[in-house]
């Protein structure tokens, strides 16, 4: 199941099993990029109910806009640079992912690792882009697992 456009920016989530919770392939789909594209037992619950609250969360704060602050002028030493949302993907951190959300007049600032935090790379989408997308994240008990001549679907009930 894809959520959101694959051609900009969207969600993989594919179930393969019930642990103890919904379970399977979750990736970010990013400019023709799947991030983290490892992990097949990655929590589903855990990892929608994170990035739904850390947005939420960080929308509260009602941060001001980076502006043009280019990547190399943030500091991202202390973990959380300055008026950028941390969006937790909970699980993803253990294949090296960090995402933040940032602001930009009418633009979404998207800036993220996929290496530890060794490097950084950012993507920008119009704004509520990257919100939507999050909001639009099915809760994990609504997702049901088809499983049907040796193929899997992913469904919402």
């Amino acid at each position: 199941m894809i959520i959101g456009n694959p051609y900009q920016i969207a969600i993989q989530l594919e179930q393969l099993d019930f642990l103890c919770s919904p379970s399977g392939i979750f990736n970010f789909i990013i400019n023709d990029l799947i991030i983290p594209g490892k992990g097949v037992t990655i929590d589903f619950y855990i990892v929608i109910s994170s990035l739904k609250d850390s947005l939420e969360s960080g929308l509260r704060k009602q941060l001001p806009d980076i502006g043009s602050t280019s990547i190399e002028e943030m500091d991202f030493s202390e973990g959380e640079p300055k008026n950028l949302i941390s969006l937790d993907g909970a699980e993803l951190h253990d294949y090296g992912c960090i995402f933040w959300l940032g602001f930009d007049g009418d633009e979404d600032r998207l800036i993220y690792s996929v290496d530890f935090e060794k490097s950084y790379c950012e993507n920008r989408f119009p704004k509520g882009t990257v919100e939507g997308l999050i909001r639009d994240l099915p809760s994990a008990d609504r997702l049901v697992m088809q499983k049907c001549d040796g193929f899997i679907i992913t469904k919402i009930k």
